[in-house]
Formats: structure tokens, sequence, C-alpha cells
């Protein structure tokens, strides 16, 4: 198949020099792999504090629903122009060349956001069973191995993230199901939301994001119409797990008890089995944190290098190693994901990188659902091979939903002392700095190109 790319000279097609190896189940562990996030125990944590009793369930349940619009939206995108640089040619072809480059550079912030968040989630649960090592040296070793399974290529990494996200899938059903077997406790009002329905919604939203990251992959997947399907069993299973944990905590614990920690898991896992119980949730965290990292830099390494190969990125970034990877992608991001982990580890501000992650998220499904008005009008009779039903209906419905989340998650506490929107003041530096990399450096590497085809 040949995929469509941009230099800033011209339109180019180009046979993928990445290997197609990747199948539904991979593509579908990816997908829920990367939302399957350690932080998204907090996130859940906050979901009950909203709701009456056991009802937490519903919100993610719901939200999981309204998830399905987005994946609807990135589906149609994949289904008009398979690339690893999608969000790049979807929005460059839908909005404006521009917008589409200041904004996919935006977009990677997200996963390092991800990535320095739940590393700071991973260490404080490690910590919390062998106090004698720092977590910092664990982040390390983490962030490490899953540097070493991608350098190995795409269909090791692969594997990696099949055996990590299927037994996390497993072990989060099997320890909401025997907690709540296990528990005495009395139901309290487990279909019953109460007033904080609404706001616990879009917070449980957020604990489906970054499934969408699979789509990178597109050059990779035997058949790249194997990925809108992979988004949408993704978000089911992702739903059934955190929906069922999620009734399993809110039975068994109440949510002042829940508030009180930083890893909620841990508690529920002693409250439910004792010594064993709390090991088996740590030992869930690792395999969680292990499938952001090794999907994070799956994903991100692959646009990295289709950006590369439009001349957007120096062209450094898009060498591939003997197994086909772009390793100097994944060096970088190595680098730049151990820098913020630091400073997060030492600064406890993960909640500046939450909100911040979790409000490009939404306005990256709202780009994408404009995109999606914009290529209907612009290649009305390009070939689809998965389309929205509805006309727009569901890309606008999509955009005042998700507009609306990113706001709640822009205007949100940062949670370090004084008044400072620091979420805001952080979204305002990274789009600025995003902005001017490309009005002033990327012509710069456009005319250098375009000067070494001139030459003979």
């Amino acid at each position: 198949m040949s995929i469509w790319r941009s230099d800033g000279l011209r339109e180019v097609s180009f046979l993928s020099e990445l290997r197609r190896v990747l199948r539904l189940p991979t593509i579908v562990s990816t997908s829920a792999g990367l939302a399957f996030a350690a932080i998204n125990f907090l996130a859940v944590v906050q979901v009950a504090e909203l709701m009456a009793g056991d009802s937490a369930w519903l919100a993610i349940i719901t939200a999981g629903v309204l998830c399905l619009l987005a994946a609807g939206v990135f589906g149609e995108l994949n289904a008009i122009m398979p690339s690893a640089a999608g969000i790049r040619l979807w929005t460059r072809q839908g909005i404006s060349d521009g917008f589409s480059l200041t904004f996919t550079l935006l977009y990677l912030m997200t996963i390092l956001a991800v990535i320095a968040a739940d590393s700071f989630i991973l260490a404080q649960a490690i910590e919390a069973g062998v106090p004698q090592i720092p977590g910092l040296l664990w982040i390390f070793l983490f962030l490490g191995a899953a540097l070493f399974f991608n350098l190995r290529g795409v269909k090791m990494a692969g594997r990696v993230q099949d055996t990590t996200t299927y037994v996390l899938l497993a072990s989060l059903l099997l320890i909401g199901i025997a907690a709540i077997a296990h528990s005495h406790n009395a139901w309290h009002t487990p279909f019953s939301p109460g007033g904080g329905y609404l706001q616990a919604v879009a917070v449980g939203v957020f604990v489906f994001v970054g499934f969408e990251w699979v789509t990178p992959l597109a050059e990779e997947v035997t058949d790249s119409r194997l990925i809108p399907k992979g988004m949408f069993i993704a978000i089911g299973l992702i739903a059934i797990a955190f929906g069922l944990f999620s009734l399993a905590m809110t039975h068994l614990l109440p949510a002042g008890a829940l508030t009180k920690t930083l890893v909620p898991q841990l508690l529920v896992g002693r409250t439910a089995f004792g010594a064993l119980g709390f090991w088996w949730m740590l030992l869930v965290t690792v395999v969680t944190a292990g499938t952001t990292f090794n999907g994070s830099f799956v994903s991100a390494s692959r646009l990295l290098y289709a950006l590369a190969r439009e001349r957007s990125l120096p062209g450094w970034f898009s060498s591939l190693n003997d197994r086909f990877v772009p390793h100097r992608a994944l060096y970088l991001l190595f680098f730049i994901s151990m820098v913020l982990a630091v400073l997060v580890f030492t600064t406890r501000a993960y909640e500046v990188l939450i909100n911040t992650g979790a409000a490009l998220e939404a306005v990256m499904y709202v780009v994408a659902a404009y995109a999606v008005i914009g290529l209907r009008r612009r290649q009305p009779e390009a070939q689809r091979s998965f389309k929205l039903p509805f006309g727009t209906i569901i890309p606008w419905l999509t955009i005042v939903i998700f507009l609306v989340l990113a706001i709640g998650a822009a205007t949100s506490p940062s949670g370090l002392p004084g008044p400072v929107p620091w979420v805001l003041v952080l979204l305002v530096i990274i789009g600025l700095l995003s902005f001017l990399y490309v009005r002033l450096y990327v012509p710069r590497l456009k005319a250098r190109a375009k000067r070494r085809q001139a030459s003979p």
C-alpha cells in the first residue's frame, strides 16, 4: 500500500520501509495497554468520590461509550490515510499545514506527560513494597527495559505488549470478581449515580486516554483496517476491567480512605486478601507501567520517524537500525522521559502533568473530529474502508463533548501551593515553543533539503 507524505516541497508516495507484521491481538493490546496507565487507579478514586454508593462503575462505562465516538473519528481518519504520521497527515489535509505541525508536536507532549506521571506512581508503588531501593532506580530500570525491547524490533515489542496487557486485563478482572465475592459488606446504591454523575463521567473519560496512540502503527499492521476494530475492542476491555475494579474498590472501602494514598490499588489488594493481595496489586501496577512505557515508545518513535522523513524534524531521527526500528527516535524519547520523570519525582507535581496530558488529549479528539469534517468536504470521493454513519453528527458531537472536557482539565487544580494555574501556564509554554519551532526552525530544514535536492 502506498502511504502519502509531504516534505514541504511536494507530495510523494512511498512504500513503507517499516515491516507489516502486527495483527489484531497486538493492535488491541497496544491500544488498551497505552490506556492502562497506573495513574488510572487515582482517576478511578476521583470518580468514586463524585458518585454515590457503589455506582462509580456507571460513570466508567458511560465514559467508555463517549470514547467510542472518538474511536470512530480516528477509525475514519485511519481508513482514508493509514500512516505512521497519521495525526500529521489528517490535520494537514483536513485543516492546514502550519496548524497541523504545531499541534502534532503538542500531541507528542501528551505521551511524555503520561510516561512521567506513570513513572511517579510506579516509584511510589514499588517503594511501598521494597522501601530499601530508591524509586528513581526503578524508573530508570523500567524505562530502560522498554527501550531495550523496542530496539529489538516491533515484533518483539508487540509480544511484550501482548503479554503484559493481557496479563494485566486478566488480573484486574480476577481481583475484581474475587474482591466482590470475598467481601461481606452491604451494597449501597450500585445503580443510583447521584448528583455528581456528569462530573464523574468527565473524569472517567481520562481512564481511556491513549487508546488512539495505536494509529502510528498503521504502516506495520498486516491490514490497516484492523486499527479501528482494535480500538473499539480495546475500549470495551478497558471499560469492563476498570468498571469491575471500581465496583470492587467502592464495595470494599469508603472513598475517604482511598483518597489518603497515592497507591489506592495496593490498599484494595491488602484489604481484600492481606499480604497476598498487596503483592498481587503491586505486580499489577508494575505490569501497568510496563504496558504504558512500552506502548508509548512504540507509537511515539514512529511518529518522530515520520516527522523526520518529511523534514519537519532533523533527518537524524529518520534512521532505522537493522531491525527496522527508528532507534534514534527511541533514544530521544528515553532521554526526555527520564528528565521529566526525575522532575516529577523530586517535585511531586504529578497532577500538573496528568491534567496537562488530559487537556491535550481532549483537544486532540476535538481536532481529529474537525479533521474528519474537513476531509469529508475536501475529499468527498476518497475511498474509506471505514466511515462514520449519520453524516457529520458524530464528529460535531465529539467536538462539543471533548471541548468541554478539555476546558475542565486545563482549569483543574495543579496540586501545588499558591494560586498560579500551573496547568494553563504549562500548556501556554508548550504551545508557544511548538509554534516558534514550526515558524523559525522548520523552514530552515525545508530549505536545506531543497538545496540538497537541487545540487548535482
